[in-house]
């Protein structure tokens, strides 16, 4: 893009100064460097006021005549648009259909005063696709008000992150099979393995119970290997960049808890999943996030007893985004919430059938939690059930 683009602003004459103050510092506020602003007098009730950047464009929109106006060439061609004032309908058309609801919300946040930045989204034309973020910000909060922002082609930042999301991919899907699609069945079969045992030690041969002994004790034996592995790749990750992308929280979190919703009859344990708003974006990596949600639910279910309940919550405040994971089951006792987070604890236990962990320790738990600039604290009274809350930023 060029370096230098010009976009009018209404304001009375002493209102221009702290105007354009007040966008320089949200510019500043948000990482821009790089650039200068010059204000050049035009007409009494309007000024012209240049902003010079090394890697964006600026546009605004004004309600009253309900339209977009970009001021840089390069930007309009973008929109492949000829004119400068474009219907905010048309612009609308162009953005990919499954961000679109998300633009439209960050707008109307901007436009109720609250801090709006970085938000990316996709514009389609034909077969390709790019991607754009913008910064709007507020001038003007009356009913006839006025938006400016800065624009930004982020295409190929995109592209380089998608490429190395893939490589990612493939660990983590290697992941999901040693923590899900082996650990669970073998720790079912070694639950399954103790109950066999028990109902046939007066009527079996010797030799029976022998064997069933001896494939729990493999069974255990793979998946402490399983979970030590888990624990160590976590570990050692710290040092690796997320592969953060946008998700819809409650669509995925309805997702991953649908196996339990299907089979709560045999786990004689009722489930729900409810949320504040039907859709909540948060910028996570979803494997590793999910992971968490996983493990805090597969928790509740070792403590919980038959006919108790376990219901996830996801709710998105102002700031806030904040999941909550609240079983009825036999709580922690008050000796073990101090450590419960460290990487080292005696608060590990087996569950009420017996159950061993399989999936993440707690301390895994809270640091990948905390790589995604979250916090992570739980509520439990023994014999009264836990709540886990998970808290991430909104952006």
């Amino acid at each position: 893009m060029n370096k230098q683009f010009l976009f009018v602003i209404y304001p009375q004459c002493l209102e221009l100064w702290y105007t354009v103050l007040k966008y320089v510092l949200h510019c500043w506020r948000n990482g821009l460097s790089g650039y200068s602003v010059s204000i050049a007098y035009e007409h009494p009730k309007s000024f012209i006021v240049s902003f010079r950047t090394s890697r964006s464009a600026v546009f605004h929109f004004r309600s009253k005549a309900r339209r977009v106006c970009i001021h840089e060439p390069r930007l309009q061609d973008f929109f492949w648009s000829r004119n400068k004032d474009v219907r905010p309908k048309v612009l609308l058309q162009i953005i990919h259909s499954e961000d679109q609801r998300y633009v439209i919300s960050m707008l109307c946040d901007c436009r109720d005063g609250k801090t709006v930045s970085d938000v990316q989204f996709r514009v389609r034309r034909g077969e390709h696709e790019r991607w754009l973020s913008i910064a709007p910000y507020l001038i003007d909060d009356q009913p006839k008000y006025l938006l400016i922002g800065i624009a930004e082609d982020i295409t190929a930042t995109k592209e380089n992150t998608e490429m190395l999301n893939n490589h990612n991919s493939k660990k983590n899907a290697i992941l999901n099979i040693l923590a899900h699609d082996l650990a669970g069945p073998m720790g079912a079969i070694g639950n399954i393995s103790d109950m066999l045992a028990k109902d046939i030690r007066d009527n079996a041969t010797p030799a029976i119970p022998q064997y069933l002994g001896l494939i729990n004790r493999i069974t255990k034996k793979s998946i402490k290997l399983i979970h030590d592995f888990l624990n160590q790749e976590f570990l050692e990750s710290a040092g690796v960049a997320l592969a953060i992308k946008r998700v819809e929280l409650v669509s995925r979190i309805s997702l991953t808890t649908q196996e339990y919703f299907d089979t709560q009859e045999e786990l004689r344990i009722r489930f729900s999943c409810h949320s504040n708003k039907d859709r909540i974006f948060a910028e996570i990596d979803e494997d590793k996030f999910m992971q968490v949600i996983n493990n805090l639910i597969s928790n509740a279910l070792k403590f919980t007893p038959d006919g108790g309940r376990i219901d996830i919550y996801v709710r998105e405040n102002r700031r806030n985004i904040v999941i909550s994971v609240a079983d009825s089951g036999i709580g922690i006792p008050k000796k073990y919430h101090a450590d419960l987070f460290e990487k080292f604890t005696s608060a590990r236990r087996n569950g009420l059938k017996g159950e061993q962990s399989t999936g993440l320790g707690m301390s895994i738990i809270k640091t990948i939690v905390e790589w995604h600039q979250g916090k992570v604290w739980f509520e439990s009274k023994e014999d009264h059930g836990s709540t886990f809350f998970i808290e991430l930023p909104r952006r």
